[in-house]
């Protein structure tokens, strides 16, 4: 029997999961970010490589057994994040059969089997795409504002940061982000924030992941700057989403669109309602779907494609 890894590596966490053929999970295990983007490609490859290791350890298995390797990994972007991400997939799986796709399409795996759809994500960070009737696929760059990409945790966490100092200085208008921001990092005032950040940045990227929580928490509450955060950037994921829709002419299809990333999670619908109605300027048939399964499933259901096999009936 052939057993099947799938990996869903991103900027936050990195899953990794071994199955057999009969859909039966057998190991799963978590690490910290592999977007090589973000932490550098030797730590990526340490990251992958340390799960793979473990995985085997824990079922016993040599890579013989594993019939394929299928990571979807956030900054797999470009020819060249390919060429590297490629290379260290060489160095640690030798001889096992790998593949190495753009997150977004584990995570549209996941909540649609099948062959078509589009998929939004905004987690630590943002992406859009879509695979076609036909098979053809559209990604954005998603790399970063200048190349034109916006959106995702780390956004909005600046920009509720932003907001907070400018009602501080009744510059904008009046938030409780200004008052709960600084308990987030046990300081007494925004004068006291301010110290965190400036001459030197002493907030960890993981302590900023607790801010589009909060936001999310005031915007249901009421607070009328959090709400419109969240109304204008789900509106720019929206046309995110539209332009790879623009790109295939798809706009008169009934599209399923899998929503992933923690960004969905949130407690208030600002967010969502407002990148849906976004998109039906455009596709007015379009719909919004939940996975039913994480994103390392998406990885599990694409490598048994992958290799010629049904996806199990428990699954679907």
């Amino acid at each position: 029997m052939k057993y099947i890894i799938g990996y869903d590596g991103g900027g936050s966490k990195t899953r990794c999961v071994l199955a057999n053929t009969q859909g039966e999970i057998l190991s799963d295990l978590v690490a910290g970010p592999s977007n090589h983007q973000m932490i550098g490609i030797e730590k990526t490859k340490d990251v992958i490589e340390d799960l793979y290791l473990k995985t085997l350890e824990k079922t016993n298995l040599k890579p013989e057994a594993i019939g394929v390797i299928y990571l979807g990994l956030a900054g797999a972007d470009l020819p060249c994040d390919f060429e590297k991400l490629n290379t260290i997939g060489e160095e640690i799986f030798k001889n096992t059969t790998f593949q190495i796709v753009n997150d977004a399409w584990i995570i549209l795996k996941s909540g649609l089997l099948d062959h078509w759809g589009a998929v939004s994500i905004y987690g630590t960070g943002a992406n859009a795409a879509i695979i076609t009737p036909t098979g053809e696929r559209k990604i954005l760059r998603a790399l970063g504002y200048i190349a034109g990409g916006y959106g995702g945790g780390g956004d909005m966490a600046r920009e509720a940061l932003h907001l907070a100092f400018r009602s501080n200085e009744k510059t904008h208008g009046k938030t409780k982000l200004e008052v709960e921001l600084p308990k987030l990092f046990n300081a007494s005032s925004m004068d006291h924030l301010l110290k965190l950040l400036y001459p030197e940045n002493k907030i960890t990227k993981e302590s900023y992941k607790r801010i589009p929580p909060l936001v999310f928490e005031l915007a249901k509450r009421g607070d009328q700057v959090c709400i419109d955060l969240l109304k204008e950037m789900g509106r720019t994921q929206g046309k995110m989403l539209t332009g790879v829709l623009k790109s295939v002419s798809l706009e008169k299809e009934h599209l399923p669109i899998v929503i992933g990333g923690s960004i969905f999670n949130g407690v208030s619908n600002h967010f969502v309602d407002s990148m849906l109605l976004e998109i039906k300027k455009y596709a007015a048939d379009a719909y919004l779907i939940k996975p039913k399964y994480p994103p390392v499933y998406g990885a599990i259901f694409s490598a048994y494609e992958y290799m010629g096999i049904d996806i199990p009936k428990r699954f679907q």
